[in-house]
């Protein structure tokens, strides 16, 4: 997730989360505070993992019973990992989750999110939002209507995907009970029928399926999508062992595996290949190199001396890309910005589109963390203390931090 090597993120019940970074030789460190994912005591239920912007970074989405359900985005780099949320208000509604499940239901090219809710202390609907990538700014986030599945009575103790008649597109199970005997559910998806599909099923080196690995289908137009094959996002499920792909009306180019002990493969895709349920074995030595057949890589990308797809440097191969008054280039995975060049004091950095300079402290307090992002690099002045801050209720949190962004870590809901 964070390394080339196998990352593990843990959503807890009871304390703060954990984002374990693979350091290579057996151990792992916690980098989950540093990230900005830790999210204490927020009573976590339900993960999963997915490329929502499609910059060939994981995201984390999860749900909160005493907090908000988060969408974390993937900001760092190799040198610094940090995760944004960018939870709209409807998303982020806290809920008696079960399970958490990304996928692309009616095969558009976009990823949804559902959340399972169990009717806890009275009813809680299952909830479905469409997750679509924008291209210069972060994903819009739209609550769907989920139809039969809202399940408002539901006694939801998990969830899981998988194709059931054939047909490419994803199906829906629910299971029931814990307190009171509900039958399994099984939901198709009315929408979606004329889009293309592509189904991947990886395995290991004895046939089994290879749970870890990572599988990336380029498109022509709508760059890479990225799928891992986990064992399950939420409680009591697992997910099948299928990187499912919904490609919408573009077309599907190539595919890359990457295995979790380095092992890898890539190769091109014929037409006759879409729609279908593709099967790739474990690579022998001699299959790893540069295939035989080049590569279509799409918009944005190239073929490297390995056989590889990787991001164009738009901003070096073109130095003149971006207009007069946009003069700085900043590469982006499979395309690239362009801003004014503003210059900011130190602690500070120009945002995106270079109108402002932008930092960010944070103010503890017992119960919530507000944090101060400026619109320029002039001194501000926190008329705020400590002491006043740890004796707010956190409920008065948004209306004490006016313009500011407050962000708590209790729940108030």
């Amino acid at each position: 997730m964070l390394s080339y090597l196998s990352d593990v993120f843990c959503d807890n019940e009871y304390g703060p989360n954990f984002l374990f970074v693979n350091n290579g030789d057996g151990t792992f460190t916690d980098v989950a505070q540093q990230a900005g994912v830790e999210d204490p005591m927020q009573h976590g239920r339900g993960v999963t993992l997915a490329d929502f912007n499609r910059d060939g970074k994981m995201d984390i989405v999860y749900g909160n019973w005493n907090g908000p359900h988060r969408l974390y985005l993937q900001l760092g780099n190799n040198r610094k990992h940090r995760f944004k949320d960018i939870a709209s208000q409807k998303f982020s509604m806290p809920s008696p989750v079960r399970t958490v499940i990304a996928a692309d239901f009616d095969n558009d090219n976009e990823l949804e999110v559902f959340f399972n809710n169990i009717a806890y202390r009275g009813s809680s609907s299952n909830r479905l939002f469409r997750v679509t990538r924008r291209e210069h700014g972060d994903p819009q986030i739209e609550e769907l209507n989920v139809g039969e599945a809202a399940e408002p009575e539901g006694r939801g103790t998990g969830a899981a995907v998988t194709d059931f008649d054939g047909d490419g597109r994803l199906d829906l199970l629910i299971s029931h009970g814990e307190s009171a005997a509900q039958p399994l559910s099984i939901y198709r998806v009315n929408q979606g029928s004329t889009n293309s599909w592509l189904r991947v099923i990886p395995r290991t080196q004895y046939g089994a399926y290879a749970r870890g690995a990572k599988v990336v289908v380029y498109t022509k137009r709508s760059g890479p999508h990225t799928r891992i094959i986990d064992g399950g996002s939420g409680y009591l499920c697992e997910m099948e062992p299928v990187a499912h792909f919904g490609l919408g009306k573009d077309i599907a180019t190539n595919v890359e595996v990457y295995w979790p002990d380095g092992k890898s493969i890539a190769r091109p895709l014929e037409p006759s290949e879409i729609n279908s349920v593709l099967e790739i074995r474990y690579p022998r030595e001699e299959e790893e190199g540069t295939p035989e057949i080049e590569i279509e890589c799409g918009q944005g990308f190239a073929m490297n001396e390995n056989g590889r797809c990787t991001d164009k440097d738009e901003c070096t191969q073109f130095p003149s890309v971006c207009p007069t008054d946009r003069p700085v280039c900043t590469n982006t995975y499979g395309s690239h910005k362009c801003r004014a060049n503003k210059r900011c004091n130190q602690g500070f950095e120009p945002n995106d589109d270079g109108s402002a300079c932008v930092g960010e402290w944070a103010y503890p307090g017992p119960r919530y963390v507000c944090f101060l992002r400026l619109q320029s690099f002039q001194r501000v002045i926190v008329t705020f203390s400590k002491l006043l801050f740890s004796s707010l209720h956190p409920c008065t949190c948004m209306t004490y931090c006016l313009a500011l962004h407050c962000e708590l870590i209790y729940g108030c809901y």
